[in-house]
């Protein structure tokens, strides 16, 4: 299996990872990211208004700029795959780095070794965990309206939560050509949704094509696979059905921490990986900490918080790496800092 080393290894994509990196390079440090998919939440999010210096532009355009500043130009190494823990001694690590099929075979898999780690594995989706979802998924349930929901265009569509994500999926739904939106929300309003956003949404209402069903659940999918509708549930109107080719599901996300567990990092009762909000430091020495994954930001969880915390994990990381006297053997083959490039 062929072998790394590095002296920063980052875990994860999107905003806080490619923040983290162009920091890292900046610092002269070898540094590679391993990544499953490219730019994270934020490369499938839609329009991005509220990015500073960016008036208005793609997600998945912001996520390509930011990486091709870390690789392009500041000589990141991008590792695809998915990382898991292989051994952390002494204040140094090794992970393998496993093709995104799964399999653990010397032809996909590489191990990486480092001196410190930057954890920034974002969140995944949360599911309505409702009967045969795995049967619907891709087949009319789905998680990303960016991704999926130009193939709606003409058809009845159905969203379902009451949060800005929620709210933003409806109104781009709309936009993007649906021929009624239904936005399915378990509370009496929608409240937690921006603003601005707030007003899209019910522009759309007046208009006609956008309805919001308050108090209501999904109780079951409906039709084939694929979907053809599902069953409501309303405590005071009672169980109703909805005709609909999609329902996109945008009810929060939960961490992606499996790697933080094995490592031994505190979570918190949500499974935020717990950090000092001042480094990014997480409980175990070398190991910091970034973007929506922690409990840095609380609930307010931003690109541009994300892309902070990716720089200050990576500064904290240059420091720990200073002062990180003793050579391990795991670092005995470390690149010869001779053939990094020159970051200025």
């Amino acid at each position: 299996m062929e072998s790394k080393s590095f002296d920063i290894l980052i875990i994860g994509s999107g905003a806080a990872a490619y923040a983290a990196a162009i920091y890292a390079r900046r610092y002269n440090l070898a540094t590679a990211i391993v990544e499953k998919s490219f730019g994270g939440y934020t490369a499938v999010s839609g329009i991005i208004e509220n990015y500073p210096g960016v008036p208005r532009t793609d997600g998945y355009e912001l996520m390509r700029a930011m990486r091709k500043q870390a690789v392009d130009e500041l000589g990141t190494e991008i590792i695809e795959g998915e990382a898991s823990l292989v051994k952390n001694e002494y204040h140094c690590f090794q992970v393998q780095a496993s093709g995104v099929s799964g399999q653990q075979s010397d032809t996909d898999s590489r191990l990486l070794q480092s001196k410190t780690l930057i954890l920034a594995t974002g969140m995944k989706h949360r599911s309505l965990h409702l009967p045969r979802e795995s049967e619907y998924t891709a087949k009319g349930v789905h998680f990303c309206v960016t991704c999926d929901g130009p193939v709606y265009r003409g058809k009845s569509v159905a969203v379902v939560g009451g949060g800005d994500a929620a709210v933003k999926s409806a109104v781009q739904l709309a936009d993007m050509g649906a021929s009624h939106v239904t936005l399915i929300v378990r509370e009496d309003n929608v409240d937690r949704a921006e603003p601005i956003n707030r007003d899209r949404l019910m522009a759309h209402v007046a208009a006609g094509n956008t309805d919001v069903r308050y108090e209501t659940e999904v109780t079951e999918y409906l039709g084939g696979p694929p979907l053809t509708g599902v069953r409501l549930s309303n405590a005071r109107a009672g169980d109703d059905t909805l005709t609909a080719s999609a329902v996109f599901i945008e009810i929060g996300s939960v961490p992606r921490n499996a790697l933080a567990k094995e490592l031994g990092v505190t979570c918190n009762a949500r499974g935020e990986v717990h950090v000092d909000p001042v480094t990014m430091a997480t409980n175990v020495d070398g190991v910091f900490a970034c973007g929506d994954l922690t409990d840095a930001s609380g609930d307010f969880k931003q690109i541009v918080t994300s892309a902070a915390q990716g720089a200050i994990a990576a500064t904290s990381a240059y420091k720990d790496i200073s002062q990180h006297g003793r050579a391990c053997t795991m670092h005995a083959v470390a690149i010869p800092p001779n053939i990094l490039p020159t970051v200025t």
